[in-house]
């Protein structure tokens, strides 16, 4: 795979991105709001007297919803790229390009990826600035970043960013309406939200433990994924059903 052909296909993409007004609010307001909405609900409004165990698992909780972030702000994005192409009329051209399936589809998912794993990490600055501003003048000791943090935003974040990239990549090769390929993408992820969600409440596992075991499964999900869109990426029908 010749990465540079991705890339010219990547940037792209971002350029097209960064006139599209309702993408751009999108990235911005969703990590912003968990980032500083979170906090407040969980720490701010928490009694003096709370017991140290039960702030940390709040924190580590919360921390999960960052996951949950990369993985809808993709169905904005994601899914934008083959359709938005018939809306900027430059599907044929791109279609026509010498790069090959994967070169092109790894382009596309690349700047899916990117901004909304951004947007995603600036949340969780903000989330940890004012986690640890609480924690040192109550506790007197920096909550975060810790293990669990570390492994749910470095490892599980990003697998399932990719996970949802590539779902709603899928989806927009295979629709003709933008609308239609944002509903179906938010479908396809929501299995995606369930087992955070479902992970975030399992008690008789260690949070670090079990981050791990998702984090190895979205590896593999990822991987196979990417084959499968490989697989059924037909160019021909593309150009043939959108005229």
């Amino acid at each position: 795979m010749r990465f540079w052909k991705s890339w010219i296909v990547a940037t792209k993409d971002l350029s097209l991105f960064k006139r599209n007004r309702y993408i751009l609010y999108s990235l911005i307001a969703m990590p912003v709001l968990v980032g500083i909405v979170l906090p407040s609900v969980y720490l701010f409004f928490l009694p003096a007297d709370v017991p140290s165990a039960t702030v940390t698992l709040l924190v580590n909780l919360s921390t999960t919803y960052f996951v949950i972030i990369a993985v809808v702000l993709p169905t904005i994005m994601a899914s934008y790229s083959f359709v938005g192409e018939k809306v900027e009329k430059s599907l044929e051209p791109l279609l026509a390009t010498p790069t090959t399936d994967g070169e092109l589809l790894f382009g596309k998912s690349l700047a899916a990826f990117l901004p909304c794993m951004g947007a995603t990490y600036i949340g969780a600055a903000i989330f940890v600035a004012l986690v640890d501003y609480w924690s040192f003048s109550r506790l007197g000791v920096f909550l975060l970043p810790n293990a669990e943090w570390a492994v749910i935003n470095g490892l599980m974040a990003p697998l399932a960013c990719i996970l949802s990239v590539e779902s709603n990549i899928i989806i927009s090769s295979k629709v003709n309406d933008i609308r239609a390929a944002q509903q179906l993408g938010v479908f396809a992820v929501l299995p995606i939200i369930l087992v955070m969600i479902l992970a975030s409440t399992v008690q008789s596992i260690p949070l670090l433990t079990l981050s791990l075991i998702v984090a190895a499964s979205l590896a593999v999900a990822d991987i196979a994924l990417f084959y499968l869109s490989k697989a059924t990426f037909r160019r021909e029908e593309i150009l043939t059903k959108w005229r």
